[in-house]
């Protein structure tokens, strides 16, 4: 191995850059946060794409930079099977590799393939056809069952505030676009720069340019770059203002409505073993009401309120009755709204739901059941490597309810777990009519990894796109009430056992994504297009 990097230098100093990409790259992301190295983490993989002097090296790069960028984002994923699932140190091996690094590897391959074949040293390839071709090969993740949307830039660039607020024209589709245009161009610069500098010294020494830089070959893609970094950024900015001064002014006309998230905060094993199940709700009931559990009638508390409790709070079928509802609705207040996770199976067909319980204290009960399934855990859309844990359901049925709640009160879109990630799907719910959002979760098999912040950036990208307030709850945390500008009122710890208090405001004037959605997958799809005729033409 060490003979073949002394006769390969060129090949060292590549994956050397591969490293180095994979590592800025999980830098950008929680917890350590360095979001501006969204805008240069990918330089230095396109530049070994770019050095690559055969297919098989560009096949080679993007292997190494895929199996880099698995182990960095997703090493939490073999330490959640291992100490999660239980699953043995041999088999969580093999899962971290068939699900998690695989799936990865067999993406951007491709990307490095198709980025060889499509290679031109032109400005149009830099700055559109390589980010369409990583759009497109990251909305992959979105539309393969086996496979989950997670680890893209714009998560990443959520604590930059002013610029992620141009989601609601473009969705984060657009965001990533941007960011990846923003490194493939330092990419194209930085090479007219070497390339200037080069025929300065062979050609051009008595010439009156010192630096030998030509306005078209660096100039101009630093121009493109500052535009788009300012052009979001300014327009962010009005948005900030403007969605501001349109929540003050709800607030200020009393429109805003109560809400209590409770976070429990159980182990794995205490929600799934069988036992606890009344005591468990009963806390939870107890850290929702305002004043003790015994002293509220049915009178109720007074004021509209929206209480939600984390994903399968609710988790033994057999002890959903009426009684227990009716339970849950008397105390909660006639003026209450209790969304709650929990199972619903169906004896007739032996399907089992992930579920959301929409509790009102008049007397109303409605449900969501989960539509997008987890691969791996919730189904098993290739190979089953997770054993069943306790009493949880190692299978459920995708749900067929409506994304929309016309739940007392006002229209409620919800989603349970990794569906915050598909953002069209969430767009659909606004689009169908909610005017608020609701995420439940139970995010402590991450551990204290950067997968529950992740998750609620996610949420946050999600509010700013559909310009809706957010209610976000999660067994172990991250739990958080997020404004339709992305930023989070209140939220709790990491596992922490609280209760979260705020207020929101519901709103019905739908944004221009969520209107017209992704338009620019389609727009990345004409660019490739268009790029792929001019491969073809000049072969020709």
């Amino acid at each position: 191995m060490q003979e073949i990097f002394e006769k390969n230098p060129k090949l060292s100093m590549n994956i050397f850059y591969i490293l180095i990409s994979t590592i800025l790259y999980a830098l950008s992301f929680p917890k350590f946060n360095l979001w501006w190295f969204s805008f240069v983490s990918l330089v230095p993989f396109f530049f070994a794409l770019d050095n690559a002097d055969s297919p098989l090296k560009n096949l080679l790069y993007g292997v190494l930079w895929s199996a880099g960028h698995a182990f960095g984002m997703g090493y939490w994923v073999f330490f959640t099977i291992l100490n999660h699932y239980e699953v043995p140190f041999a088999k969580s091996v093999l899962f971290f590799t068939l699900c998690v690094i695989i799936p990865v590897v067999l993406i951007f391959t491709v990307f490095a393939v198709f980025y060889r074949f499509l290679h031109r040293e032109r400005l149009f390839f830099y700055a559109l056809v390589v980010p369409s071709l990583w759009v497109l090969a990251e909305y992959l993740k979105e539309v393969a069952s086996f496979l989950i949307p997670w680890g893209g830039i714009e998560y990443a660039l959520i604590p930059f505030s002013e610029f992620i607020q141009i989601a609601d024209l473009t969705g984060g589709y657009g965001i990533m676009f941007i960011a990846v245009s923003v490194n493939s161009l330092f990419v194209y610069m930085l090479k007219q720069l070497k390339f200037q500098k080069a025929k300065q010294v062979t050609h051009d020494k008595n010439h009156n340019n010192p630096l030998g830089i030509s306005g078209a070959g660096v100039l101009i893609p630093l121009a493109l770059i500052c535009l788009l970094m300012a052009i979001p950024s300014v327009y962010g900015v009005h948005q900030l203002r403007k969605i501001g001064l349109s929540v003050g002014q709800e607030y200020k006309a009393g429109q805003s409505v109560q809400t209590t998230l409770v976070q429990g905060n159980y182990s794995t094993k205490e929600r799934w073993s069988g036992m606890g199940f009344y005591q468990r709700v009963m806390n939870y009931l107890e850290m929702s009401v305002e004043m003790p559990i015994e002293t509220i009638g049915d009178e109720g508390q007074g004021g509209e309120r929206v209480i939600v409790w984390p994903e399968t709070t609710l988790n033994s079928s057999s002890k959903l009755n009426d009684a227990l509802f009716v339970e849950l609705m008397r105390n909660i207040g006639e003026n209450s709204l209790l969304i709650s996770g929990g199972l619903k199976t169906d004896h007739n067909s032996n399907e089992v739901f992930n579920s959301a319980y929409f509790i009102s204290g008049t007397g109303r009960l409605l449900r969501y059941d989960k539509h997008i399934l987890l691969p791996y855990s919730e189904t098993s859309p290739l190979i089953d490597l997770l054993d069943a844990y306790y009493s949880a359901p190692n299978e459920f049925t995708a749900g067929r309810t409506p994304l929309c709640i016309n739940a007392p009160g006002g229209k409620v879109g919800a989603s349970i777990c990794f569906e915050i990630l598909y953002s069209g799907f969430i767009r659909q719910s606004v689009k169908d009519g909610a005017q608020y959002l609701v995420n439940i979760s139970n995010d402590s098999w991450f551990g204290d990894s950067p997968m529950p912040y992740i998750h609620l950036n996610a949420a946050r990208l999600r509010a700013v796109e559909n310009r809706r307030f957010l209610l976000r709850t999660s067994n172990s945390g991250i739990s958080a009430v997020i404004s339709p500008n992305g930023k989070v009122i209140a939220q709790s710890g990491l596992f922490t056992k609280e209760r979260i208090d705020g207020d929101f405001v519901k709103f019905d004037q739908l944004s221009f994504y969520a209107m017209y959605g992704n338009l620019i997958l389609l727009g990345s799809a004409i660019i490739l297009l268009t790029a792929l005729i001019q491969v073809i033409i000049k072969k020709d």
